[in-house]
């Protein structure tokens, strides 16, 4: 089993933070129109990528893989690819990815209240 230790060298923190902004930076990591959906998926355990576009069936495979990609990059992700014909590769949730978990749940609670707020305006 091997498991990508992400990024750390001197140039790939100078581009991942092109800010000192930490609303910029935040929103940099997380923030894409899929990252905090695939992040909440892979906070309930281990998925593989199929499983991943099942539960996401609007999301692209080339979208799919360039967000995993880019979480992956932040820290927010590990990917792990198990020795097997033919391969194995799970996505979980990094010690970091877990940091975000708060967040995911303002995001849903916050979520559920503008759904029902809709709801009662459209009445």
């Amino acid at each position: 089993m091997a498991t990508r230790p992400a990024a750390t060298n001197a140039r790939s923190l100078q581009r991942a933070l092109p800010t000192e902004c930490p609303m910029t930076a935040a929103f940099l990591a997380i923030g894409g129109k899929w990252n905090l959906i695939c992040l909440y998926w892979l906070d309930t355990g281990p998925r593989r990528f199929n499983e991943l576009r099942r539960l996401m069936p609007d999301i692209s495979h080339k979208v799919l893989s360039a967000t995993l990609r880019g979480l992956e990059r932040e820290g927010l992700v590990r990917r792990t690819v198990y020795p097997e014909v033919p391969p194995r590769v799970e996505y979980s949730l990094s010690a970091y990815g877990e940091t975000v978990r708060p967040v995911m749940e303002t995001v849903r609670a916050w979520g559920r209240e503008h759904l029902e707020r809709k709801k009662w305006k459209e009445r």
